[in-house]
């Protein structure tokens, strides 16, 4: 009798070890978190940029991402305009979902939503990257003596001060397209990607807001919304251009290398 209770005890033990090992989680500790859809094609654009850019040689060289693309999220010009807080709890509500996840950080590929940032920080207990900051630090690293830099933009980033008042703190000073430029070429531009429009036209538009600002004495363009570098021409300019989306992608491989790749 003995040894047959034995033998069952050293078969549970086996199972359980078996079970347990079947069961053991293969998800890394540390992963980045993408909080998109603001736009969709946006989105897919900075993960492309994070691929593009990260120096592996094989799928498992890579990082570990947890994309929420989200484009229910109100409009975050006509929300800042209209000063509409309903649009908070699409972001906070965004974050958190990262969060419990287990995103490690979050970035957010949407410049105009930053005016929301200290509300989407304070919701969560990770570090969300501010895509402004990253930006305007790039700049500074491109041409440190600069003193003008030229602005392309939604009317909500522009209104709300978001480069202005971060490159006012470096003593450097931001021109913006004429109101009409602004309208007329800019914002249909962003529209026009949004809808999904031939690119070519909204090519176009960028590049008349683009050289207005050279003209107006801008040594640094900066691409300061998601969707403007999907169809903007860095050769319609003789200055150097600076795409936040891309400074997005490159701090999203600084942040997971000071955090380690171990599962």
């Amino acid at each position: 009798m003995k040894n047959k209770y034995l033998f069952l005890l050293m078969f549970f033990l086996i199972f359980a070890s078996l079970f347990c090992n079947e069961q053991a989680s293969v998800i890394p500790k540390r992963m980045a978190g993408i909080f998109g859809g603001m736009g969709p094609e946006a989105t897919a654009n900075l993960y492309q940029l994070v691929v593009s850019l990260t120096p592996a040689k094989k799928d498992q060289e890579h990082i570990p991402t947890i994309i929420f693309s989200f484009p229910q999220v109100p409009d975050r010009t006509t929300a800042i305009i209209n000063n509409n807080r309903a649009i908070i709890p699409y972001l906070v509500q965004g974050v958190q979902l990262l969060e419990k996840s287990g995103a490690s950080f979050i970035a957010i590929p949407c410049n105009t939503a930053h005016y929301f940032y200290d509300e989407m920080q304070s919701a969560v207990n990770i570090p969300i990257i501010h895509m402004i900051r990253e930006t305007v630090t790039e700049v500074i690293r491109i041409n440190p003596m600069v003193k003008k830099i030229g602005i392309l933009a939604t009317n909500g980033t522009i209104q709300t001060g978001l480069y202005e008042s971060e490159f006012k703190k470096k003593g450097i000073k931001v021109l913006m397209p004429d109101a009409s430029v602004q309208k007329d070429c800019v914002m249909e531009a962003i529209a026009g990607i949004k809808a999904g429009i031939e690119k070519k036209r909204c090519t176009d538009l960028l590049a008349v807001a683009g050289r207005q600002l050279e003209e107006k004495g801008a040594e640094i363009i900066v691409l300061g919304c998601t969707e403007i570098p999907l169809a903007f021409d860095e050769k319609c300019v003789a200055v150097p251009v600076v795409n936040a989306t891309r400074v997005l992608a490159k701090a999203i491989i600084h942040f997971y290398s000071k955090l380690g790749n171990d599962t």
